[in-house]
């Protein structure tokens, strides 16, 4: 028998429409939580979430809008920092920095999901190449490639990768879409499992700067290892997270966060949970 809280939890992929994915319907692969999942555009002031189809009230919200909700209260002058880099560039300038690091993520992620199943990675734009290099060069040859990639069945009996799949929380109210969970090959950590986030950026980054991002990875870690205490059938917790940045000039990092480490961050996102968590109550009192 499960309590309420394990009824909470689950590991979700998107359902196929003519074929493809569809990000819009979720399907649970293990855990305890709803069958099917749906996606909720933003309205009325609220932001986007997914809902449990048997029960509306049942709402997972992405970190990008736990984030983006919690930042101006807990860190305003962020805000006016980034005001100011805009001012400084110029917003044209400002939005092709941003749009290149998606596009550079997107391609990453794509990569990635490539070498893992053992495909080549195929074609990218020539606007890419510095990316693409510290990819190849300085991401991949820090990771372990199974022989079969590390995966769990659904109940359909169908082996489904831990690559690009969603954990969800939904007594967090939170739900996480992970890149991969993968081994590193590199000494002092050689063998441990790690939910690895990969993230394109223009410039090198400090790891200040990398703060967000860490946190958002520490966030689909906690509630993957959650899900894994309750499917030890089939899942292990992870020893940790790495965080992986590729960078337009061929340079690139890998930054495991493992142990005590995680810790920190794990505190700072509960703050920003109970955050949100009141900005929704606030919003549902008005």
């Amino acid at each position: 028998m499960h309590n309420n809280t394990s009824k909470s939890l689950g590991l979700y992929v998107p359902t196929l429409r003519y074929g493809k994915p569809n990000n819009y319907q979720l399907r649970r692969v293990l855990g305890y939580g709803s069958d099917t999942l749906e996606y909720q555009r933003s309205q009325n002031g609220y932001p986007p979430y997914y809902y449990a189809l048997k029960d509306r009230t049942l709402r997972a919200y992405s970190f990008s809008a736990v984030k983006n909700a919690v930042t101006p209260i807990l860190d305003p002058r962020s805000q006016e920092v980034l005001k100011n880099w805009e001012a400084r560039v110029g917003k044209e300038e400002a939005d092709r920095i941003r749009n290149e690091a998606i596009n550079a993520g997107n391609i990453g992620h794509s990569m990635l999901e490539k070498w893992n199943a053992g495909k080549p990675l195929g074609v990218y734009p020539m606007n890419m190449a510095g990316y693409v290099q510290a990819l190849e060069n300085q991401i991949l040859p820090y990771l372990q490639k199974s022989s079969e990639p590390i995966a769990v069945v659904d109940d359909a009996g169908d082996w489904v990768t831990l690559s690009e799949v969603f954990v969800v929380d939904f007594d967090q109210q939170f739900l996480g879409r992970l890149d991969l969970v993968v081994e590193i090959a590199a000494a002092p950590f050689t063998g441990k499992r790690v939910l690895l986030e990969l993230k394109g950026s223009l410039k090198e980054k400090s790891i200040e700067h990398m703060r967000g991002s860490i946190i958002q990875a520490v966030a689909y870690l906690t509630t993957f290892n959650a899900i894994a205490s309750l499917c030890p059938e089939q899942m292990e917790p992870l020893d940790g997270m790495a965080m992986a940045y590729m960078y337009s000039s061929g340079n690139g990092q890998v930054i495991p966060v493992l142990g005590e480490e995680i810790q920190e961050y794990a505190d700072e996102w509960q703050q920003w949970l109970a955050c949100f968590h009141d900005i929704l109550e606030d919003r549902c009192a008005a």
